[in-house]
């Protein structure tokens, strides 16, 4: 190793990179142009990591190897791979062995974002077990698949103690977004490496070639090279000796003209081994031998400081020794990769050097590559696939128009799949300009809409529909997603019993399960009794029996509400149960979806801290694959408002409405909802009223029938009549409980039942007020609502008490109280707390409840009301609320004598 000349203080910013806590991720980007000491730098911090202990994953990818498929990920992974894979789920681990080529691909192909969840869980763990960098030397060649799995990962480890230090060529060309640009902007710090000083210069070359220089010659070198350090020594190597300070330098004028004079004096056998390597990245000794390359043949070049040998490998010295060689090949390239195709053993490898090979249409080359785009495919390499696929494309011989067409698509549904939406759009939108009508097209449109928003899909799919006239089965297809596309229109029922239609007409069951799940879901927001019978079926792929998996959320909606009673609900519970055995080790966003379904069943069984376990667990399993939609945040935002952790909940209900204007441009009634009642229960009653509002306008507009997904209507009605307005709280109960009626919800009719108790008490009805809050209180025991039947007897405790009836009213509310703190719903114990308070008579219990138990352990801690507030999740006032009681049972005045009293 050589000295590192004049690079102090870029020395100084890696050392301090490497060595300093940041508190989370970070990134430090060496940039420069080609030869300006980029990778010596890298490599030093690198050696500085090493040497601090830090587990470094290193990748140095070549220019030839940007095209292949995961390279980067197993150059990272490759020494760690054997001690994380145990750790990780089935699919994530199935996922990463398929990519780096450990294992065969499975049956379907390898869904890309679990091998992304599967690289973010190892690095994770790796960061949990110290600080890791993760080193790329020109990061610009990361090939990108793994570019975008890495991406993935570290937009969601900030975190953790991950470092990235990449290096990246700065040319006149704009340069297209690093692996840096995963992490916040100040969170990437980046090093320039400008030229060196004549002095500098001097040193280097004096330490690299062992000779001085005069001061003449040095000037003149450094002028030519612009202190370029890879330049001047280029330039050193081919002066003999000092020359007239009057006779211009005898040398090439640039970089890399200079570099092709360097390459021009081996011999011929060492060049022909160099064609070789650099159209193949970093390659062995042994791949070389087979492609009849001499073992000695490149001794001369590593001689020269060209290549370099460690361990049976081969790699250039200096990027741009490859990249000048491989350009200045011509049209020997098209032979140097025809013989590559011939030895290597990878398919994916083959079949683009195959392609590299070949300038003309070749109908055979063509099919190959379409093959090998497939299994790309299958290993969740989209952007090979793609690259494959348009290989495939341009291969296709003219006279070949279905083939070509056909490729086409394909290659456009490789790149939306690998991300690239604009590419995949415009592949498909030149598909669309040479096609006639007919049923290609329609399947052209089909997929344009995939990519467009919900207007713009409509209109496409319904040009689409007039192209599929010959093709019913296409039609069915059309007809199902034009159902749900337009699922917000009038009429949209109509495509889906079209869809049925053909479907049935054709006898193709699948499609017509899709078509009966699409009828049925919105049959259910509609309010049909009928519909959630095609659902909750004894299918083995429950995505697949309702449309796919984009339906999946609201079927399973549908089902956990429909089978909320009691008496159904351990057939829904059962099924989720099933769902999620059957898909964890397969398939965790499947699994994560009957989570989501099974905190609904456990919501509506009063088993809260269950329910919110499974929310946020199948939440965070959507958020590492990133596929965060609105829905995801519903189960938790809802559980986390009953049980009084009221900014848990407006941060998940604000952040889904946040996403429903990025993804639908519309709010979800339910959300609009959640943030009433975060309003109601935090004391806010005019903003309650405003959301609680709105959430019934945006339902009404999306002609929600179905009464048990309009759940906050009781909550609604009770803000009314304690506003004295007794005819509109009579209004949207009237409508609640016809159509609860006309379903058959028992549940809802249970609530609409305390409804009516609250309403005629508010009328001053009290004989009729607590002959409803009995009856309700048996309704909700009847179909196993702990929350509404607790409700009903705190109701049913005020009305006792306003008609003086202490003792029946104190047994009433204690006995919600108890409800409450079972369910551990603690604003409304709170509330209990306080209406046994307005009772005369006894007033001081035995013992202090479960939650003022937890209030007076951090208090006599020492803890504020404020911080005893953040630690339980309440309100200040909560807190205060449950000190008054606490001081009263246990007969003490001051934090100081509790504090002596507990201890």
């Amino acid at each position: 190793m050589f000295e590192i000349v004049s690079r102090e203080e870029e020395l100084t910013s890696l050392q301090a990179f490497v060595g300093e806590p940041h508190g989370g991720s970070a990134a430090l980007v060496i940039e420069g142009e080609a030869g300006i000491g980029k990778s010596t730098l890298w490599l030093a911090g690198v050696e500085h990591a090493r040497a601090r202990s830090l587990c470094v994953l290193v990748s140095q990818p070549a220019e030839a190897e940007r095209g292949l498929a995961h390279v980067g990920l197993g150059d990272l992974l490759d020494d760690v791979l054997d001690d994380v894979l145990p750790a990780l789920s089935t699919p994530r681990r199935r996922a990463l062995e398929v990519a780096l080529l450990r294992e065969e691909a499975p049956g379907g192909p390898v869904d890309s974002r679990a091998l992304a969840v599967a690289v973010r869980g190892a690095l994770q763990l790796l960061s949990e077990r110290g600080p890791i960098l993760i080193a790329v030397d020109d990061d610009q060649w990361l090939d990108p698949s793994s570019s975008s799995a890495l991406a993935f990962a570290l937009r969601r480890l900030a975190a953790n103690d991950v470092l990235l230090l990449l290096a990246r060529r700065v040319d006149d060309a704009p340069s297209s977004p690093g692996l840096e640009q995963a992490l916040r902007a100040e969170r990437v710090r980046r090093v320039p490496v400008g030229p060196l000083s004549v002095g500098a210069l001097h040193q280097l070359l004096r330490d690299r070639l062992g000779r001085p220089f005069a001061r003449q010659t040095l000037l003149r070198i450094h002028e030519r090279s612009g202190g370029n350090p890879f330049f001047a020594l280029e330039l050193a190597r081919v002066l003999d000796g000092d020359l007239d300070p009057l006779q211009p330098l005898p040398i090439p004028e640039t970089l890399e003209e200079l570099v092709r004079a360097r390459l021009s004096g081996l011999p011929a056998s060492a060049r022909e081994a160099l064609a070789f390597a650099s159209a193949l990245g970093t390659t062995s000794e042994s791949l070389l031998e087979r492609a009849g390359v001499p073992a000695d043949a490149l001794d001369p070049a590593a001689a020269a400081h060209v290549v370099e040998r460690r361990d049976g490998t081969i790699r250039f010295a200096h990027p741009l020794l490859s990249s000048v060689l491989y350009r200045d090949l011509g049209d020997e390239r098209r032979r140097v990769h025809a013989r590559i195709a011939e030895i290597v053993d990878d398919p994916l490898q083959r079949a683009r050097h195959l392609a590299l090979s070949k300038d003309d249409p070749d109908a055979g080359v063509a099919a190959a590559l379409e093959d090998a785009a497939g299994l790309a495919a299958g290993r969740g390499a989209w952007a090979a696939a793609a690259e494959l696929a348009e290989h495939a494309l341009r291969l296709t011989p003219p006279d070949g128009r279905d083939e070509r067409h056909r490729r086409a698509l394909a290659a456009a549904r490789a790149h939306h799949a690998s991300g690239e939406w604009t590419r995949a759009q415009a592949i498909a939108g030149e598909l669309l300009a040479e096609t006639e009508i007919g049923p290609l097209r329609a399947e052209v449109l089909v997929f344009l809409a995939e990519l467009e928003g919900a207007d713009r899909a409509v209109s496409l799919l319904e040009e689409a529909l007039g192209e599929a006239s010959l093709r019913p089965g296409l039609q069915a297809v059309i007809q199902t997603r034009l159902a749900w596309a337009g699922r917000f229109e009038e009429g949209r029922s109509d495509h889906a019993r079209a869809a049925l239609g053909l479907a049935e007409q054709l006898g193709d069951d699948v499609l017509a399960s899709h078509a009966r799940a699409v009828q049925a879901i919105l049959g259910w927001f509609a309010g049909n009794a009928e519909a959630p019978r095609d659902l909750l079926v004894p299918a083995r792929d429950f995505a697949a029996a309702v449309g796919g998996e984009h339906l999946v959320q609201e079927a399973t909606l549908a089902v956990a509400n429909t089978y909320a009673p009691s008496s159904r609900r351990d057939e829904a519970r059962g099924f989720f149960e099933r769902e999620h055995e059957e898909w964890r080790e397969r398939h965790e966003p499947r699994a994560a979806r009957a989570l989501w379904g099974l905190a609904w069943v456990e919501f509506w069984a009063g088993r809260w801290e269950l329910a919110a376990a499974h929310a946020a667990h199948a939440h965070d399993i959507s958020i590492q694959y990133g596929l965060e939609v609105p829905q995801d945040h519903l189960p938790i935002a809802l559980v986390a408002v009953h049980r009084g952790r009221l900014e848990l909940a407006r941060a998940h209900s604000e952040r889904a409405l946040q996403l429903a204007e990025e993804q639908f441009v519309f709010h979800p009634p339910q959300h609009l909802a959640i943030l009433g009642l975060v309003s109601l229960w935090g004391g806010d009653r005019p903003a309650a009223a405003d959301w609680l509002v709105k959430a019934d306008r945006r339902a009404a507009e999306l002609g929600w029938r179905e009464p048990s997904v309009r759940w906050w209507t009781a909550d609604h009605a009770e803000l009314l009549l304690e506003r004295g307005d007794v005819d509109e709280a009579g209004r949207i109960v009237d409508a609640w409980e016809a159509d609860a009626a006309r379903v058959g919800r028992e549940w809802v009719l249970a609530h609409v039942t305390r409804c009516r108790g609250l309403a005629a008490a508010a009328e001053g009805n009290v004989a009729r007020a607590s002959a409803l809050l009995q009856l309700a209180l048996g309704q909700h025991e009847e179909v196993g609502d702990p929350f509404g039947g607790a409700r009903s007897l705190l109701a049913l405790g005020v009305v006792r008490r306003r008609a003086r009836e202490k003792r029946t009213a104190r047994d009433a509310i204690q006995a919600a109280l108890g409800g409450f703190e079972q369910l551990g719903a603690v604003t409304w114990a709170a509330k209990a707390h306080d209406e046994l308070g307005s009772i005369g008579g006894r007033t001081r219990e035995d013992g202090l409840t479960a939650a003022e138990r937890r209030v007076a352990t951090l208090v006599a801690e020492g803890r504020t009301n404020r911080e005893v507030a953040s630690a339980l999740f309440l309100g200040e006032r909560t807190v205060a609320s449950h000190l008054t009681h606490i001081y009263a049972k246990l007969g003490v005045r001051s934090r100081t004598e509790l504090a002596r009293r507990l201890g």
